[in-house]
């Protein structure tokens, strides 16, 4: 039984008027009474044993007081009616003022006892109630941020083309170009962020997987390359999904664009896991030609690479010939709390 619904039946009931609830009480107590009286022959010398799940219901409903109230009523009619000498309330001996002695403090201790768990069940269902709310709020302030990012980057872009039309130089078009690419990606990136239900994190798999869609849709096209794809199902947090998505997005259309040149038939790779010593592993790899060692010029989508892997804490391994393979590895822990 939920609490919610003993909540919900019970709230009016404490709220009544204290003659209601007392003239309640005691209909209660009359009922265990008649239960008591059915069951004598099996009961022995247990006078008091019904009147115990009476108690507990009454305090549960009602409130302490009325919990003492029924503790003080089930007292009487016991010794009354089941203490010898029956139907008097004399007690010529002596030892059967114990007993009932110890069931009026077993019985105030646990009417006092209920009162407290149900003030505390209570108050954590407020509280819990209140988490929520906080909750849907945050996931509500959370997907409007994503929303005004995703506006205003469409507006960057939009002024950037503008731009583009009135630039004559070759390397400043160019340059504006790649950075209208690169903030549509981003856009699309945000666009990919389904946030689970603490709305702090994502699942890798899905989210890759998407990003990796978009670029056999958008980028590869009819080339003759293969996108293989192998995530693990791992939760990453939302501050570090965007740079991870940027890194994937710049090695795909890296690998597209120099890897395979004239068409050449190749595969491209992207990987996630988590390796032997805890940390996060993402892989880009082709088959293609791959770089010349002896070169040390970086690109402008290197150095991009380089510094979103700085944002993530991490540390970034390229190898080839033959064909070339960037592995990233970066810790998990600070994936939630980025700046």
């Amino acid at each position: 039984m939920k609490l919610e619904w003993i909540f919900r039946v019970s709230a009016p009931l404490r709220a009544a008027p204290v003659v209601l609830r007392y003239v309640l009480a005691s209909a209660i107590i009359l009922l265990f009474f008649a239960l008591r009286l059915a069951a004598a022959p099996y009961m022995g010398g247990f006078p008091f044993l019904l009147f115990f799940p009476a108690i507990i219901l009454i305090s549960a409903l009602f409130d302490r007081g009325t919990g003492v109230f029924a503790v003080l009523l089930s007292a009487g009619m016991a010794w009354y009616f089941f203490v010898p000498t029956f139907h008097s309330f004399e007690l010529p001996n002596l030892k059967d003022a114990l007993p009932l002695a110890l069931y009026v403090l077993i019985g105030l201790f646990l009417a006092v006892t209920v009162e407290a768990l149900r003030s505390t069940a209570e108050r954590l269902a407020k509280t819990s109630l209140a988490l929520e709310r906080a909750n849907d709020f945050n996931k509500l302030l959370i997907e409007d941020i994503i929303h005004r990012v995703k506006n205003h980057l469409a507006s960057v872009n939009g002024l950037l083309h503008l731009s583009f039309r009135e630039i004559s130089d070759p390397d400043a078009q160019r340059a504006v170009k790649e950075a209208t690419g690169r903030i549509g990606v981003l856009g699309r990136l945000y666009s990919r962020l389904h946030l689970s239900d603490e709305a702090t994190s994502i699942c890798a798999r899905d989210y890759i997987c998407s990003i990796c869609d978009d670029l056999r849709d958008g980028v590869i096209g009819v080339r003759p390359v293969g996108l293989r794809v192998d995530v693990a199902r791992i939760d990453i947090g939302s501050m570090a999904a965007v740079p991870i998505g940027l890194i994937v997005n710049e090695l795909v259309e890296n690998a597209l664009k120099y890897a395979f040149p004239d068409d050449r038939a190749g595969v491209i790779t992207v990987a996630f896991d988590r390796d032997g010593l805890g940390k996060l592993h993402l892989a880009v790899a082709d088959d293609g030609v791959g770089f010349d060692p002896a070169s040390s010029r970086k690109g402008g989508g290197t150095r991009l690479v380089h510094s979103l892997v700085q944002q993530l804490h991490g540390e970034l391994e390229r190898s080839g010939p033959p064909g070339t393979a960037y592995d990233i590895r970066f810790p998990s822990e600070p994936l939630g709390s980025m700046r």
